[in-house]
């Protein structure tokens, strides 16, 4: 891993937290392996398990863990009493200049806001200089305001720091905004990592697609291949796409659709890739109409739709929407196949 923001993304209870704890060496893995740097921090098979004060590793949980009885100066200077008392105040002075707290440092943490709390948290991590640092659910007891700026914060920080950053979150627009690595999980395993633009236009699965925002997924049938273009047929209806590799599939093969909601739009009848669907359901967003349609009696689809787009439409009437070919993508649990640039 680089230096650089990697998430973990996944729903609750699938693992996220239990995987920073087990980096950190505040919970013992099964079996396994840990490195970091190419440092063996837990092995089952050599039966290596450093302790966490041995790990060099900066910790912000869920729920901040500052000691109530010490000021911010004393939380922020708890894990640096190796220090000359020179060097350690000195220390605690930067990063209280960093995370924008300097007159803050003489007040307890029940004198603070949540933000502040966070800020104080943040800073206590990073006063050892760690190798890693694991933040578990950062932003997500914060209002909107307080959360989009402390977003910015992090990311400032995260350029000047030395080491690497992971951070948990069920949040899947949060975990686009912070990171530029993501990895996947799904009921305690991880089911995909890499680039997060890959695994958001790419994902290896139906797991991953849902779990990533794709909620659109349908099935269909391989009816055409020529040079990197591919024909799905939907019933009396067809999609074309490109991909990078179209030679794993066969004619007549069944495969899995998929395209993102904020992707589909209204056409004019006759624009290539367009299908007619009925409106069956509408919800209003701060800026775009949430709306479902059906097609072929089967197929159910999700469009988000800007209100700029013009009125809101009409429940019951029928719609040409178009699928644009570079935003399909086929996926499935047997089969993977990218869109060509």
């Amino acid at each position: 891993m680089d230096q650089e923001i990697m998430a973990i993304l996944g729903p609750s209870g699938c693992g996220k937290t239990m995987t920073l704890k087990c980096i950190a060496g505040l919970m013992t893995p099964d079996q396994g392996k840990i490195i970091l740097n190419e440092q063996a921090l837990f092995d089952s098979q050599q039966g290596i398990n450093l302790p966490a004060r041995e790990r060099n590793i900066g910790f912000l949980f869920q729920n901040y863990a500052l000691f109530p009885h010490l000021t911010v100066h004393e939380n922020i200077a708890f894990g640096i009493k190796s220090l000359p008392a020179a060097q350690r105040n000195e220390r605690v002075q930067q990063l209280l200049s960093k995370v924008r707290m300097e007159r803050f440092g003489h007040r307890y943490p029940a004198q603070l806001s949540g933000g502040q709390q966070q800020r104080v948290a943040l800073a206590r991590a990073l006063a050892p200089e760690p190798e890693v640092l694991l933040l578990d659910e950062p932003f997500s007891a914060l209002d909107t305001q307080v959360k989009e700026r402390l977003e910015a914060e992090l990311l400032e920080i995260q350029a000047d720091f030395q080491g690497h950053v992971l951070f948990v979150t069920h949040n899947l627009a949060e975990a686009y905004r912070l990171s530029s690595k993501m990895a996947v999980y799904e009921t305690g395993g991880l089911i995909q990592w890499g680039d997060r633009q890959t695994i958001i236009e790419r994902p290896a699965n139906k797991k991953v697609a849902y779990l990533t925002g794709m909620e659109n997924i349908f099935n269909g049938i391989v009816s055409g291949i020529e040079g990197s273009r591919l024909d799905i047929g939907l019933g009396t209806d067809y999609l074309s796409l490109y991909l990078d590799n179209p030679s794993s599939l066969e004619i007549n093969q069944e495969v899995s659709l998929a395209i993102r909601p904020d992707y589909i739009k209204l056409a004019d009848k006759g624009d290539v890739n367009c299908i007619l669907a009925e409106l069956t359901g509408s919800t209003e967003e701060l800026s775009f109409y949430s709306y479902s349609f059906r097609f072929n009696e089967k197929i159910n689809l999700k469009a988000n739709i800007p209100k700029s787009s013009g009125p809101r439409l009409i429940v019951g009437k029928s719609y040409h929407l178009h699928l644009p070919p570079e935003n399909l993508v086929i996926i499935g649990d047997n089969v993977s196949a990218g869109r060509s640039s």
